[in-house]
């Protein structure tokens, strides 16, 4: 009988555990039975959640000494955050999957795991709803200066204010801004990026975008405008980060481009926050080079007390919250559970969600 450890994240989500349990009885059926699944929780270890990089993973959480344990034996094993560490995958030579329920397994040392013929499973744009909803949130509290409103009026500030200038001289400091007819420019086209376009279309935003890994048909196809990086820069009103975090994307927003931006433009970055240069943008926005940012990542992440950007007040700032709900959840658990079904039943794969693409050849 193929066993099967489920890895269960109560730290993140209290139901964790009953949301596996539904997301296999939906996939399997009445064929559940026929498997060995054991459920774990993934408890508090060595591996707290960090963005840096240890032993070939990183935002991983988890006691590999536990995981190893309970691992061994078994064909296929499904997480959200343990970390899969080559010496992890060794406590099981039937190991032949490995499901991670996010959009990017960084928590599985893929190399390895592609070197031992172990597929490593991703969900889809299991977030990316939850994400496009707080960009496009992100985006109107800038516009419309709500964060900072509501931050004055709940410390007194506001009131200070009035006394001082009057309430026409308190309103008359903001540039407002509305949003018909502003452009709004989206580097990367992905998952999130192209709801974020849907979402900023309904607003009568024009919506133009940078993204060379995508066919350029299929955006004005969807009503965007395909531009190069400068041009992004240049002409948008607003620009909200949307691309993964690599070699050729990290710092892709930096003093150079700030200089090439708006003075009223708008930073939003809900991807990976080693995608801006965190110097160069607090210079810019101290400065007055761009209007405002709003931030849910950080080069240090999440956000650290000590980060210079707090104290700035044309910054909104979230904790990395915008891909946390209890559907992204759910949504990542049913695709991975749905992906192992195939695999215990013979079927193939989808190759879109197989993250170490290597192991297919």
């Amino acid at each position: 009988m193929i066993k099967i450890l489920v890895l269960y994240d109560k730290w993140i989500r209290g139901n964790a555990e009953e949301m596996w349990r539904t997301s296999f009885k939906e996939a399997l059926g009445d064929d559940i039975d026929a498997y060995d699944f054991v459920y774990k929780e993934n408890v508090e270890g060595s591996y707290k959640w960090s963005t840096d990089i240890v032993d070939n993973v990183k935002e991983a959480f988890g006691n590999p000494e536990e995981i190893k344990k309970a691992l061994m034996g078994c064909e296929v094993v499904v997480s959200g955050y343990g970390p899969f560490t080559r010496e992890v995958m060794d406590a099981s030579d039937e190991l032949k999957i490995i499901g991670i329920s996010r959009g990017g397994p960084v928590n599985v040392d893929q190399k390895s795991a592609t070197e031992r013929g172990i597929f490593v499973l991703r969900a889809v744009g299991r977030n990316a709803e939850s994400v496009a909803d707080q960009t496009m949130g992100l985006l109107l509290s800038e516009l419309r200066f709500i964060a900072r409103h509501n931050k004055e009026i709940k410390n007194g500030e506001y009131f200070k204010k009035l006394s001082g200038v009057g309430r026409s001289g308190y309103l008359g400091s903001f540039n407002w801004m509305e949003a018909n007819g502003k452009t709004l420019g989206l580097i990367g086209y992905g998952q999130v990026g192209s709801r974020v376009a849907k979402r900023a279309k309904a607003f009568d935003i024009r919506v133009i975008v940078f993204d060379p890994y995508i066919d350029q048909q299929i955006l004005r196809d969807e009503g965007c405008e395909p531009v190069d990086i400068d041009e992004l820069l240049t002409e948008s009103d607003f620009v909200s980060i949307h691309c993964g975090l690599s070699p050729e994307t990290h710092h892709m927003v930096n003093a150079e481009a700030f200089k090439k931006m708006k003075k009223t433009a708008i930073l939003i970055n809900t991807a990976r926050g080693s995608i801006i240069d965190e110097k160069a943008l607090y210079d810019a926005l101290k400065n007055g080079n761009i209007a405002s940012a709003a931030l849910d990542v950080f080069e240090d992440d999440p956000v650290q007390s000590d980060n210079p950007l707090i104290g700035l007040d044309n910054v909104t700032i979230t904790p990395h919250t915008a891909g946390r709900s209890p559907d992204t959840e759910m949504r990542g658990y049913r695709q991975i559970a749905q992906q192992v079904a195939r695999y215990l039943r013979g079927e193939t794969i989808q190759p879109m969600h197989v993250a170490n693409r290597d192991v297919l050849a």
